[in-house]
């Protein structure tokens, strides 16, 4: 009983720092490997488009990613341990591991079970401006 309800405190805790709207500061995504040209494009178009590319998470459920040129919107949730945070797409869900949490920085990891992606992160900082 005493762990079902540390673990509904933790899940609470990280549900109110994750609610509202971030900016992906970097991406990593491993097991990839590529030649030095395209990955320098990769590095620059990432540099490019991050300052465009933002999560909003509600605090009734709702969460839409933002990019220059879409908008994709669902749902999402914790786990009941606050370590697993579930995207609720039309299309999809997917299932990201919470590898940090604090009140300017989240830093997320996909679970992919197709392996196509390995060890891809996702970090994101605290928008300050509207």
């Amino acid at each position: 009983m005493l762990f079902a309800c540390l673990c509904s405190a933790q899940s609470d805790k990280n549900a109110k720092l994750i609610e509202g709207t971030w900016q992906l500061d970097s991406m990593y995504i491993g097991g990839q490997e590529l030649p030095e040209p395209l990955l320098r494009k990769v590095y620059e178009k990432m540099n490019e488009t991050k300052q465009y590319t933002t999560y909003y998470f509600g605090e009734d459920g709702k969460y839409i990613n933002a990019t220059k040129v879409k908008t994709i919107e669902g749902e999402w949730e914790l786990s009941h341990s606050g370590d697993t945070l579930r995207l609720l797409l039309p299309d999809k869900t997917i299932v990201n591991k919470i590898l940090h949490i604090d009140t300017d920085s989240l830093a997320i990891e996909p679970q992919d079970e197709t392996k196509g992606v390995e060890n891809g992160k996702i970090f994101m900082v605290r928008q300050t401006e509207p």
